[in-house]
């Protein structure tokens, strides 16, 4: 390495570089300040640095300015500079831009998006401890309405304040949606959720000793549960059966079908057969919609559905006994396609959404009211939402059909009670669970009259 002591002026800074051979590094270190010298690279890259003595005597370089962009008289500013803040005391350069690195990393780490990753990764709050329609809808919930506004904050700065001023910016967002009319308190539910997963994070964070307050811990802000509903009447169900199966009819070739039905009868099927199935197995809707070829189990006369547990609100594995008219049901749903899902969507690459059967019923019920208002007459579905068949069921079961409130508690899947009254009995219930379904099979068949399903 060849070196050289002079004094650094634009013109021998100009002329040493032009002289380089292009083999080998060069320095020239400056008679104004000792420490400064200009480096020039093999390939003819040109800069001014100042040589470092570390207070435990090692040594070590770090750049000022390059030739480009900067004078020898800049350069010697730059360097008298530095040696008077080391002078007093000051980190030299190379360990402070390598603390800067350090802080900034530990910014970064204690944002609020960097403590709702690690949530989402510990194994316990992840799949297969947590549903995959949980975690889903956590991640959802945090990329679109949560870490928009908080993503960025530092965790532990993150105040009750601001907390509670975003839930209810939530609300007053979902409040304007157009879906929101069919909500009696539009917003309430997805700010509730959403202050629900934010306390959960900071709960964690408190577990894991990362934080020690958790700003998310007030009481919601808004109702979200309704009201106790009334049973349906069942002429409603009447209603929407023969509407979705006159949907799902196939014309005939000399009744030729209007654009409209083409549309409703193709893309309709999937939601408005699982709308049918719900009504007769009175499983939820989301974890239809995501029912699948394989989790179904054809021997005959011993039909059943096994929902994994981790497509199911309780998080365990939960077998639905299938009646010959849900197995109708089902087979014909997947007889309209070759796909891994019963209900696929238009691509095939999924199922429809989740919410996907809820829409339907309110659009069928917007036509029945629709074609009732025009008679001067009241549709039995005016207030008919579709979690009310699950409601229907239960209390019909228990009041018409003598199922014992336990059995019923069953056939809808609703978490099992773990009193200690209960906890010692571990006898087999499927028998009586299948004959519970059976007889609500029936009665609904008896309720929808002789128009059952279609084909």
């Amino acid at each position: 390495m060849a070196n050289s002591r002079l004094k650094l002026t634009q013109t021998a800074v100009t002329r040493l570089i032009r002289q380089h051979d292009g083999k080998k590094k060069e320095r020239h270190w400056d008679t104004e300040v000792p420490k400064m010298f200009l480096s020039i690279t093999p390939n003819g890259s040109a800069a001014y640095k100042l040589l470092i003595v570390k207070p435990d005597g090692s040594k070590s370089d770090t750049k000022l300015i390059a030739a480009n962009d900067g004078s020898p008289d800049i350069a010697r500013s730059l360097a008298i500079k530095e040696l008077g803040r080391m002078a007093l005391g000051g980190a030299d350069p190379v360990t402070q831009r390598r603390q800067a690195k350090a802080e900034a990393k530990q910014q970064l780490e204690a944002t609020f998006q960097a403590l709702a990753d690690r949530f989402m990764a510990a194994p316990e709050k992840s799949p297969p401890m947590l549903s995959h329609r949980t975690f889903d809808e956590r991640e959802r919930l945090l990329r679109e309405h949560i870490l928009p506004t908080l993503g960025e904050k530092p965790f532990r700065k993150i105040t009750k304040a601001e907390v509670r001023q975003l839930i209810r910016d939530i609300q007053a967002r979902a409040a304007k949606h157009p879906r929101a009319f069919t909500s009696s308190n539009p917003g309430a539910k997805l700010a509730n959720e959403c202050q629900g997963v934010i306390r959960a994070i900071y709960g964690w964070a408190i577990a894991e000793d990362l934080t020690e307050a958790n700003p998310a811990a007030f009481k919601k802000l808004f109702k979200d549960s309704p009201e106790k509903r009334p049973a349906m009447p069942e002429e409603a169900l009447q209603l929407m059966w023969a509407a979705l199966s006159a949907d799902l009819e196939e014309k005939a070739p000399a009744e030729p079908q209007t654009a409209e039905e083409k549309v409703r009868s193709r893309r309709g099927a999937p939601s408005a057969l699982a709308i049918m199935l719900h009504a007769v197995t009175l499983q939820r809707p989301a974890e239809i919609t995501a029912a699948k070829r394989d989790q179904f189990d054809w021997t005959p006369g011993l039909e059943l559905w096994r929902i994994p547990a981790g497509q199911t609100k309780t998080n365990e594995v939960y077998e639905v006994p299938l009646s010959p008219l849900a197995v109708k049901l089902i087979k014909k749903a997947m007889s309209k396609h070759h796909h891994a899902w019963v209900f696929p969507n238009e691509a095939g690459d999924g199922p429809i959404r989740h919410d996907g059967p809820k829409q339907r019923w309110i659009r069928v019920r917007e036509r029945s009211v629709a074609a009732a208002k025009k008679n001067g007459e009241t549709s039995p579905l005016a207030t008919a939402q579709l979690y009310d068949c699950r409601r229907l069921g239960r209390t019909l079961m228990v009041d018409r059909l003598g199922i014992a409130p336990a059995i019923a508690e069953a056939c809808i899947n609703h978490a099992p009670d773990r009193s200690m009254q209960n906890r010692y009995y571990v006898g087999n219930t499927s028998s009586e669970v299948r004959r519970a379904m059976d007889l609500w099979s029936a009665e609904v068949e008896r309720i929808i009259g002789p128009r059952r399903t279609t084909g």
